[in-house]
């Protein structure tokens, strides 16, 4: 089994407000990313949420993900994500997704090829690509859960990737969508201009 855990706890701070139920095209900011989980073949996917975004918590459930609540989502992204990996069964687990809220553009396409790209039990960390520029979202073998746990602060699978540069694999993305995500107005409204242009071009 592969698990997908979409964090979506982040306070907003930079963008002075929460993002994730801003509008893009038809749907809102959170929804394009549970429709890329949705459309792949991953196990079962979690959503990290602060408890009091009700809104994201309701459209959470109505993609089919299931919810963890993140009550200590001040203290950084480290307990986002060890929310999330309490909820794995590590016997029946190969490996998990780490995949931010904030970018709207993922898609099924992306996550699939780093699936195909992955061996579990080799310890690999899965990491996409575009042009030498390191992107989001990864996948993690489940040996690295332990490792992740012990992580603090707002930090997240990057120190891991810092860390043993020797099991990543590089996966080349030919899509810089896996660069883009939203922490300032300006993200936003970067964002909403290359949606309308994937959109118009029958991408998105």
């Amino acid at each position: 089994m592969i698990y997908g855990i979409i964090l979506a706890a982040g306070e907003g701070k930079r963008m002075g407000k929460v993002k994730l139920t801003l509008p893009l095209g038809d749907k809102q900011l959170i929804e394009w990313v549970l429709r890329a989980v949705k459309l792949t073949p991953l196990d079962k996917y979690f959503l990290v949420v602060r408890p009091e975004d009700k809104d994201i918590i309701k459209i959470g459930k109505a993609w089919g993900a299931e919810i963890v609540l993140n009550p200590d989502f001040r203290k950084g992204m480290s307990t986002s994500i060890k929310k999330a990996l309490l909820k794995i069964n590590t016997r029946e687990a190969e490996g998990f997704f780490l995949i931010l809220g904030d970018q709207p553009l993922i898609t099924s396409k992306i996550i699939n090829k780093l699936i195909k790209s992955f061996s579990p039990g080799k310890g690999e960390i899965i990491v996409p690509y575009f042009k030498d520029k390191r992107g989001n979202p990864v996948l993690f073998d489940i040996c690295w859960k332990d490792e992740l746990m012990a992580v603090t602060g707002d930090v997240g699978g990057r120190v891991l990737i810092k860390a043993h540069p020797e099991k990543v694999k590089r996966v080349n993305i030919s899509d810089e969508t896996i660069l883009f995500d939203i922490d300032r107005e300006e993200d936003y409204e970067k964002m909403k201009n290359i949606f309308d242009s994937l959109h118009k071009r029958g991408k998105i």
